[in-house]
């Protein structure tokens, strides 16, 4: 690595200095790589208008006058070097509503001055590559330059406006594709926002479940209501520790239910058994933040709470190939009626999973073979959230 001194004076501190300013800047390559993209499309351009012409010699038999060839080809190479001054006229006058007539006469000035230009150019051109092909160089042929002028500049005007209408429909789509991109933006943010009222939903929703629940214990036993309210301050510290998660593990989701559970054996004691079958490759799979909880108090609710006898509620969580099948199941009465009438947990735990999976998701609510409710949830295994934290 090279030095640059800050200063002429001896004895002083130098700064050194990165390959990439001693090139030219970081962005030298990627400006030659765009100088050389920009060339080579007015040279497939060149090639395009010259390949008729010896395709025609070739097809009669006929002699290739290259003179005719190259200078068809080099052409392009003028328009070339005359498209960045179009370009920037285009863009500063564009044609847009409202404003398309007084564009009018800008573009037509613009093109004769672009005309004139180019057929200046050209002329030269043509006597380098005469004066080649002789072997001797003259300028003679600019005195045709008047009658070029007087009789076919307006030719020179087509491709003009042929450049026009090109910078036009790349304008147009940049301005689509941008609205394209502000469009999927703001519906990314609106989902976002979508599911951000549904998590806010659910918190209270439980938690007036479980304040409810204290109050019918409180005054049949104290202390147990007194460790559920302790409880209740733990499970209530840990949902609101990072709440700008959408998804978590299934570790950290089990351990959240299980905080949730344990108020729940308080309030029910051995009336509630629970079974937790989960394989330990399911552990780092990515899920919706409190997805189990409402299905587990859903299965409180109406596999335990309606009866004296005591209950069981099954967890179970597996692997199937790119599959995550989760599964809630009770030992209760089952669905009495054929039409399920969903609460705010179930309905809101299917508006999620909509949200954040689209179609790509199972979610069914059906009875049992054994009897109780099964509640049957499938959805893709993934070990990176699909909604990043602090994305809302």
């Amino acid at each position: 690595m090279s030095y640059r001194p800050d200063s002429t004076r001896s004895g002083e501190t130098r700064t050194p200095v990165s390959p990439e300013v001693r090139e030219g800047g970081p962005d030298f390559g990627r400006r030659r790589w765009r100088w050389g993209l920009y060339l080579g499309c007015w040279t497939f351009i060149g090639l395009l208008f010259v390949s008729p012409i010896i395709a025609d010699a070739l097809a009669n038999q006929k002699k290739i006058v290259w003179g005719e060839v190259v200078s068809t080809f080099l052409d392009w190479y003028i328009w070339g070097l005359l498209f960045p001054f179009i370009y920037k006229v285009t863009r500063r006058f564009p044609f847009e509503r409202q404003k398309h007539l007084s564009r009018i006469p800008i573009h037509v000035a613009s093109g004769l001055v672009v005309s004139l230009t180019f057929l200046v150019l050209m002329l030269i051109k043509n006597s380098f590559v005469t004066g080649v092909s002789r072997g001797r160089l003259s300028f003679e042929i600019l005195n045709g330059l008047p009658g070029y002028l007087l009789g076919g500049i307006e030719i020179f005007l087509l491709p003009y406006f042929a450049i026009v209408a090109f910078i036009h429909a790349l304008w147009y789509y940049e301005k689509y594709r941008e609205r394209q991109h502000k469009t999927t933006r703001l519906e990314a943010q609106l989902a976002l926002a979508h599911l951000e009222v549904l998590k806010m939903q659910l918190q209270p929703h439980f938690l007036f479940n479980t304040l409810n629940a204290i109050s019918a214990l409180m005054h049949r036993d104290v202390e147990a209501a007194d460790r559920m309210i302790s409880l209740l301050s733990d499970l209530l510290r840990l949902s609101l520790e990072k709440d700008n998660r959408h998804q978590v593990s299934l570790q950290s989701e089990l351990e959240f239910l299980n905080r949730y559970l344990a108020i729940e054996k308080i309030r029910f004691r051995d009336r509630l058994r629970i079974e937790e079958e989960v394989e330990s490759a399911c552990m780092t799979a990515q899920v919706p933040r409190l997805i189990l909880q409402p299905l587990v108090e859903n299965s409180i609710k109406h596999g335990i709470a309606m009866r004296s006898a005591a209950g069981r509620i099954s967890i179970r969580a597996r692997r199937h190939g790119d599959r995550l099948d989760l599964q809630v199941s009770d030992d209760g009465p089952g669905l009495a009626d054929t039409v399920i009438r969903e609460g705010v947990g179930l309905a809101n735990t299917r508006a999620r999973l909509e949200q954040i999976y689209g179609d790509d998701h199972h979610f069914e609510l059906t009875n049992g073979k054994a009897g109780g409710v099964l509640v049957h949830l499938e959805i893709p295994f993934e070990e990176q959230p699909r909604i990043q934290e602090g994305a809302a």
